[in-house]
């Protein structure tokens, strides 16, 4: 068995079971890149993981990995994970890392990506582990590089009913405009940055739920470069506090599901976001999309060109996060596209899905183990929401429509996700159209992630 258990500690078979299907895709390859490689790139390697150090205290497992995008072509690489033998994800001196290669050999061919977690044991538990956390990254120009602590609470064996916080020092700066779709939604000034989040997971009568709350400010590193206002204009830097250009921003989500029965459920997602007037356009909110900050999150969208630009241009890619007003990401679009401010200073939201039963997802659901992990949900879905564009508030925004999400999700021993998400979405209904378009119309969306996600 891959990981000495505490006498107090339990471990379900299920859970056992879904930890082997997840060593032995990430072994192949094929969780991080299953849907690209189906849709793309069908000849994508499947040979398995090699430990190049190995001993009873530590070992070192390495694996290929490839990508793609439109600067760097083919990326060619390697991924590194290091832990203790004797434990799984939470012993010390954990290592995950990655060195590629752009085959176009752009200005910046080499990349890399490192991060470093180490417990504490004066604050440490069983499944309540504070520790350390460092990480660094030059990947798709983009320096990002971060320390801080991270600390979890969990007071019994469900790794749903947890509460988590961190507090984190870092630096950024973007030196390579080459990656990006639309250029105006970052600035390239370097940042310094203080973030810090919190995060509780319950449950309740109704179900699950989840509320977290995450804040950052920063400072750039130089004044003198020329500011975008919410207005889309250069204009003088604003201040907050006395300094120019601190800025500070600030979010709440808080997420309920409910199971009404015989394959039935409601999900509901409450988001708040407020921030000062000096804030850089890479974390300002969008209507329907997440921040441009947290597109370099996902490999599909950190560089243009691992999705189509074409699909992408077209307006039916939706990036999950923010607002999530998703039937206006065809808006949003359309202003990017025209050089006009897609963003909101401020923004509340809420997001509503009622799930249905299908024929597909009982067919999975009949499949042993895999049922558990492969998941086909139907459901029906509302969004409403109010943004601040820096001079007022505008009048609120809906839509809603219908959609469905295919999953392949092995969650870890904290019961986070780790899989893909793809979702195709119809959003039938906008209660704000423009230039004469009705506001009941067939619209196709395709989405990669979640926007409601406990």
């Amino acid at each position: 068995m891959p990981k000495q258990l505490l006498p107090n500690q339990l471990w379900s078979k299920q859970m056992l079971t879904k930890q082997l299907l997840y060593k032995q895709l990430m072994a192949l390859k094929l969780l991080p890149m299953l849907l690209f490689s189906v849709l793309i790139l069908p000849a994508l390697s499947h040979q398995a993981a090699a430990q190049i150090i190995s001993s009873e205290r530590y070992e070192v497992g390495i694996a290929p990995d490839l990508w793609f995008n439109s600067v760097d072509g083919i990326i060619v690489g390697a991924r590194f994970r290091g832990e203790d033998p004797r434990t799984f994800l939470d012993g010390p001196h954990r290592i995950r890392a990655g060195i590629w290669l752009g085959t176009r050999l752009p200005d910046h061919p080499v990349s890399y990506a490192f991060s470093y977690a180490h417990p504490i044991a004066a604050i440490t538990d069983v499944n309540s582990e504070g520790g350390i956390r460092l990480s660094s990254s030059m990947r798709t120009g983009l320096h990002l590089h971060e320390a801080g602590l991270h600390k979890r609470w969990q007071p019994g064996f469900d790794e749903f009913v947890s509460t988590e916080a961190g507090f984190h020092a870092g630096f950024y700066k973007r030196f390579d405009f080459d990656y990006l779709l639309y250029e105006a939604l970052w600035q390239e000034n370097s940042v310094a940055y203080l973030r810090s989040e919190l995060k509780r997971r319950d449950r309740n009568r109704l179900g699950r739920w989840t509320l977290a709350f995450s804040g950052m400010t920063g400072l750039p590193a130089s004044t003198n470069d020329p500011f975008i206002g919410f207005s889309g204009q250069a204009e003088e830097r604003p201040e907050l506090l006395g300094q120019e250009g601190l800025f500070g921003l600030a979010q709440l989500e808080w997420v309920q599901q409910a199971e009404v029965g015989s394959g039935f459920h409601v999900r509901s997602r409450v988001f708040g976001g407020a921030s000062t007037d000096a804030v850089p356009q890479e974390h300002r909110f969008m209507t329907s999309d997440a921040a441009a900050f947290e597109w370099h999150n996902s490999a599909f969208t950190r560089a243009r060109g691992s999705i189509p630009v074409s699909w992408m241009r077209s307006g039916w890619i939706h990036v999950p996060g923010g607002p999530g007003l998703r039937g206006y990401t065809f808006r949003t679009t359309d202003l990017l596209e025209a050089g006009l401010p897609a963003w909101s200073q401020h923004a509340m939201a809420w997001n509503l899905e009622f799930g249905f039963p299908n024929p597909v997802n009982n067919y999975f659901a009949r499949i042993p183990y895999a049922g558990d992990l492969l998941k086909l949900d139907s459901y029906l879905f509302f969004d409403a929401g109010y943004l601040h564009d820096g001079d007022s508030w505008q009048d609120p925004l809906m839509n809603a429509g219908a959609g469905l999400t295919l999953s392949l999700n092995i969650e870890d021993y904290l019961g986070r996700d780790r899989g893909f998400f793809l979702r195709y979405e119809l959003p039938v209904w906008l209660s704000e159209t423009w230039e004469d378009e009705s506001n009941f119309r067939l619209r196709h969306l395709l989405g990669l992630g979640m926007v409601i996600r406990l």
